[in-house]
């Protein structure tokens, strides 16, 4: 059982972690890096993937264009609570046993048309 944190792999030549050409031949360009000069800070150079465009990228869902008129949408909320998760289902669950169908479901509802999008 190797060590914990212990890398297995070790890279040589060009794919060396300090090898000075490695950026120009990862696909991530990581490596050594020449002091270049740029106006932003670095916070806005390396930002990570959001939530939607992870989900976009594995899934190919863009959960952030409107699927009837193409326009922008804007995620005002990420539910992730399991107990929160079950009521909403069940709730919808017993609107469509009662013979109720669901507003969101339906395209042009008014849950439709008041749903942001920029």
């Amino acid at each position: 059982m190797p060590t914990p944190r212990v890398n297995l792999t070790r890279y040589h030549g060009v794919f060396a972690p300090h090898h000075h050409l490695r950026e120009q031949v990862t696909p991530a360009r990581r490596g050594r890096r020449h002091a270049v000069a740029t106006d932003e800070p670095p916070a806005t150079r390396h930002a990570a993937m959001t939530w939607a465009q992870r989900v976009k990228r594995v899934f190919k869902i863009d959960i952030e264009t409107c699927e009837t008129c193409g326009g922008k949408m804007k995620l005002i909320a990420s539910i992730e609570d399991p107990a929160v998760i079950k009521r909403i289902l069940a709730h919808l669950d017993n609107r469509q046993s009662a013979g109720q169908h669901s507003r969101a479901s339906t395209p042009g509802s008014a849950s439709t048309r008041t749903a942001r999008s920029d």
